[in-house]
């Protein structure tokens, strides 16, 4: 009890001091970043949030995948009621910066020496703030050096009994698991308090539901990459049903972030980070999978689209040096239908960083994707809605059944699909192919544009699409059509 009483007498006085901003506390342990403060203030009144950082170093020693020197900051806090300030310190001067996703419109500036501002009207709201002297130019290196995320959370509904034997609660501190963590069958929540900083991860060993939910971290910056207690993933829910993932920060993966192939679970304002090293996976889900308002930042695919009745929706992707943004490939087979994917902000695609101008990029990379070597096909009832891509994006589209491949991949509809630009006259084009024993059939781009422009034909937006193993790929400009 002596716990709780100290952890909620925080949160009074994190409440008391910040009106209806709540800053968390944090561990003793962590650093501190180096790069940047952030301040949130509302009604005049300025508190620190406390930034955290993970760096590539200890990830370049162990994996030629991962480049040394680079660092992501991280802060997090929720509020209600009108907006927030957010201020940001620097360690160096610059003339401009920008919040993003774009879409939400929030207008960064700059108010004094190495010091910027911008306000935020709601939270769920997950952005990368990024200054001129870091927008991956000669002068910042190749792509952003030094990344700050600021996170803002809906505030807490809901906290578990510590003293109830069917909770795992993790308070303000230090937690290192040695390893993933085993949920047995009495086991029915995870709690990451405020301030809680857990090493390791969690595995379902029972059928029951599971929830792990909080405001705290879940890291695995310790552990070596690939290491081989970690079967697949950090949380690694493919036993059980329903399980619910909501709310936490996840740091640094040895391997997926998130694999939970089991039936009718949901990912829920999670935040994935300091994805360095290949492997680096976002979220893979099972049949009747919700993931809604997250963050991703994969260093491999970000989300895998590979079931029944999947939902996707608000979730902001930063897609790293490898993996496609919604992979639909790898598996011996692809039988899936009824999926809808919609809003969502790819902020990044990286995959041509380090590699100079000429730049050859594997099967594995693309916005929408089919990687590996998949030989059976039965995909149907498929819709992306509002598909957001940012900057230049050197390849939309690489979707070609292997060879010896069966079935058919039909009735596929990308709806609203915007990318900020397309490299030309390079080596990389975008692709759709069967093959003689497998079709591609009835998709739909309806108002797809590229630098502002619709796309009405194949050729516009560089697609090479092979006649003799697809049919009905069509480029509408005007209202969308799904049918």
């Amino acid at each position: 009890m002596v716990g709780l009483c100290v952890w909620v007498v925080l949160v009074i006085l994190a409440n008391e001091a910040t009106g209806n901003v709540i800053i968390y506390p944090h561990a003793s342990g962590p650093p501190a970043s180096n790069k940047f403060k952030v301040y949130v203030s509302q009604g005049g009144r300025k508190h620190d949030s406390f930034t955290y950082i993970t760096t590539s170093d200890k990830r370049s020693h162990e994996t030629s995948s991962a480049h040394p020197g680079r660092s992501m900051s991280f802060t997090s806090f929720s509020f209600t009621g009108g907006a927030v300030t957010v201020e940001v310190h620097t360690q160096r001067d610059f003339h401009n910066c920008i919040v993003r996703p774009k879409s939400y419109t929030y207008h960064c500036r700059r108010t004094g020496t190495k010091v910027a501002q911008f306000t935020v009207s709601n939270t769920k709201k997950w952005m990368s703030v990024e200054f001129d002297y870091d927008y991956g130019s000669s002068d910042g290196g190749p792509d952003i050096t030094d990344r700050l995320l600021v996170f803002a959370d809906p505030p807490e509904t809901h906290k578990p009994n510590k003293n109830d034997n069917s909770v795992l609660y993790y308070d303000v501190g230090i937690h290192n698991l040695h390893g993933p963590k085993q949920l047995d069958s009495h086991i029915k929540e995870v709690y990451l308090a405020p301030g809680a900083y857990v090493q390791g991860g969690f595995k379902t060993t029972g059928n029951q539901p599971v929830k792990i939910y909080g405001r705290g971290i879940l890291s695995t910056a310790t552990y070596t990459w690939h290491d081989p207690r970690f079967q697949w993933a950090m949380i690694d829910i493919d036993k059980g049903h329903s399980h619910v993932v909501e709310g936490i920060i996840m740091v640094d993966p040895v391997k997926y972030f998130y694999r939970g192939l089991s039936d009718h679970n949901t990912v829920r304002d999670v935040k994935m980070v300091g994805s360095w090293a290949y492997n680096s996976d976002g979220i893979g889900i099972g049949h009747d999978g919700l993931v809604e308002d997250c963050f991703i930042s994969a260093n491999d695919d970000a989300l895998k689209v590979y079931t029944d009745n999947m939902v996707a929706r608000r979730v902001v992707i930063w897609q790293m040096q490898n993996g496609a943004v919604f992979q639909n490939g790898w598996w011996s087979g692809r039988d899936m239908k009824k999926v809808r994917i919609s809003d969502i902000d790819v902020i990044h695609t990286d995959w041509c960083t380090f590699k100079g101008s000429n730049c050859h990029i594997s099967d594995n990379d693309a916005v929408f994707d089919l990687a590996g070597n998949t030989k059976h096909f039965a995909m149907s009832d498929i819709v992306f809605t509002n598909i957001r891509v940012e900057g230049s994006c050197p390849r939309i589209v690489y979707w070609k059944m292997a060879n010896g491949a069966s079935g058919t991949a039909s009735n596929v509809h990308i709806i609203n699909l915007s990318v900020d630009s397309q490299p030309g006259h390079d080596s990389l084009h975008n692709e759709i192919a069967g093959n003689s024993g497998a079709r591609v059939t009835n998709w739909q781009f309806n108002n797809f544009k590229i630098g502002g422009k619709c796309i009405s034909s194949a050729a516009q937006a560089d697609f090479h699409i092979d006649a003799h193993t697809t049919s009905n790929i069509r480029f509408n400009c005007g209202g969308a059509i799904i049918g």
